[in-house]
């Protein structure tokens, strides 16, 4: 919008500009998203949820150490199982809900229409808070499903490994960036600001020429 004032000597112009401000908490929740798609997928892609004294299982493999070669592994695809299976559909479930949230809040960082804007935060959002409920349910049940099948086995004596607990991590990452959202969501990112030029008259630049 701009004005434009009568005047023998000026004609000041008044323009609004509108200014997209990038919020901190905002920018860190997507990157936190990031980071905890990346430890999601590394988490699922590896055999070590579970470990033994010779035996380390994942979501899709178990690996067996080689008697006399300690640094080798024989890995084959885990028996497959119906609590297994819904463990590997969640976490998978929770990978894709978390790379749409990261989809929509950048989206929203990009948008100019702080309407729209304020409803892209909320859909992430949720879309993160529904992708750590899922991760957190597949988490939980993995190793009590386990447990009832213990005695099974030949090995008794199981502990969890590192990539199980990089999926807790990765729900940790999911959940602090849903918070971030929901503290900074109503944060004003809009800035309207007048600017005010003034311009010389025609009369007054034809003078001026030829003065000179």
């Amino acid at each position: 919008m701009a004005t434009e004032g009568n005047g023998a000597g000026s004609a000041p112009t008044t323009t609004i500009e509108t200014l997209v401000v990038v919020r901190p908490l905002k920018v860190i929740a997507v990157v936190l998203a990031a980071l905890a798609m990346m430890l999601m997928m590394l988490s699922v892609a590896a055999t070590t949820w579970l470990e033994a004294n010779s035996v380390r299982e994942g979501l899709w493999e178990k690996c067996t150490f080689r008697e006399n070669e300690t640094d080798m592994v024989d890995c084959d695809i885990n028996v497959p199982r119906d609590w297994l299976q819904a463990c590997r559909a969640l976490c998978m479930i929770a990978m894709i809900l978390t790379f749409i949230g990261i989809i929509v809040a950048s989206v929203g960082l990009r948008s100019e229409n702080f309407r729209f804007k304020y409803r892209y935060y909320v859909v992430s959002m949720v879309i993160w808070f529904s992708a750590v409920g899922i991760q957190l349910i597949s988490l939980v049940t993995f190793p009590i499903k386990f447990l009832d099948e213990i005695d099974d086995r030949a090995q008794l004596h199981w502990e969890f490994g590192w990539a199980y607990g990089v999926g807790w991590g990765a729900a940790v990452f999911i959940f602090v960036s849903g918070i971030l959202l929901l503290i900074d969501k109503g944060a004003e990112e809009i800035i309207y600001r007048e600017v005010t030029t003034k311009k010389e008259s025609l009369e007054e630049e034809e003078g001026a020429t030829e003065a000179v």
